[in-house]
């Protein structure tokens, strides 16, 4: 599982001699925007390479700019495959799986890059039956479209090594964590995306209000001083003073909430961040005192807190 603290992933160290030995082989299912990208990297690698996909005009075109037969049969296409990548959508995950398993050969890594939630990968996973060891999480950590097979990728499970020294050979930017499960990947990735998209929603409506009233290049300018520090000592910073400033910092929200409106723009994030804040100002009211002021002790304060108020809540429900 995801241990707490600090997550250091693996780069697994890879030589071209040993890879030229061990060379894999490699299928490709699914032949969208991430299957073309890897598959082109793969064959410049001169790696034995199949492409198995459901027929359509993308993926026609596609294999005809690659050069490369398409095999509509995915069961045979893996069938003798030492690595099978799976670059499909993820509501085809479970469904692909079922046709896979039974012609995956015992030897080989089925790793899935689909954007599918944790328990649908995990029940994927479960499919395997023994050899549900073979099943790798792979999260995709970074745009394909601008990184191609250097595109960030974090694996994990069993193989999750072995996966990543495999690929890392062929030109991929794979990190595994020792000791993870299934999973772990893809909560992760959901996790990053809870702050990236979060991030890029608030900094579209503040710049819309920004640039109602001209002020986006000035507002750009005021925000230099975040280039001055590394992100984690942001985050460090906002959690560690969270509890203490939540009272006013909300107020201060609400007047930029004011200023928003007035603007006829719509509080979207910005009502958020109020909750937000208007939240931890009512569990300080019920708390005998304010955490102290370190970022791991305020966020579990806070986590607890979140925790008792879910558990009331069901707990009077359950009452009615």
């Amino acid at each position: 599982m995801i241990e707490k603290g600090r997550i250091q992933s693996e780069r697994i160290p890879y030589t071209r001699r040993s890879f030229a030995m061990t060379a894999p082989s490699v299928t490709i299912v699914g032949l969208g925007e991430v299957g073309t990208s890897f598959a082109r990297a793969l064959l410049e690698q001169d790696v034995s390479l199949k492409i198995a996909s459901r027929p359509s005009a993308r993926a026609a075109a596609s294999a005809k700019r690659l050069g490369i037969d398409i095999d509509e049969d995915i069961a045979r296409a893996v069938s003798s495959a030492d690595i099978v990548l799976l670059t499909i959508t993820g509501d085809g995950l479970r469904d692909v799986v079922a046709r896979i398993a039974p012609m995956l050969p015992e030897r080989a890594i089925l790793a899935d890059l689909t954007a599918a939630d944790p328990p649908h990968v995990i029940a994927a996973a479960d499919m395997l039956g023994e050899h549900r060891a073979r099943f790798v999480d792979v999260a995709i950590m970074g745009a394909v479209s601008l990184h191609g097979v250097r595109t960030p990728l974090l694996a994990s499970g069993e193989m999750a090594t072995d996966f990543a020294a495999k690929m890392n050979a062929l030109g991929f930017s794979v990190s595994a964590r020792a000791g993870s499960v299934v999973g772990d990947a893809s909560r992760l990735k959901l996790l990053r995306s809870l702050f990236a998209k979060s991030l890029d929603a608030l900094v579209v409506e503040s710049m819309l209000a920004a640039e109602a009233l001209g002020l986006r290049q000035d507002l750009i300018d005021l925000l230099g001083d975040f280039d001055q520090r590394p992100l984690r000592d942001h985050i460090d910073m906002y959690l560690r003073t969270h509890p203490q400033h939540a009272g006013r910092r909300l107020v201060e929200m609400e007047l930029a909430e004011t200023l928003l409106l007035s603007l006829g723009l719509k509080s979207l994030t910005t009502r958020a961040a109020i909750e937000r804040y208007r939240h931890t100002t009512e569990f300080l009211r019920e708390a005998p005192e304010a955490p102290p002021g370190d970022a791991t002790v305020a966020l579990q304060w806070l986590l607890a807190a979140e925790r008792d108020v879910t558990s009331k809540t069901k707990s009077n429900k359950g009452r009615r």
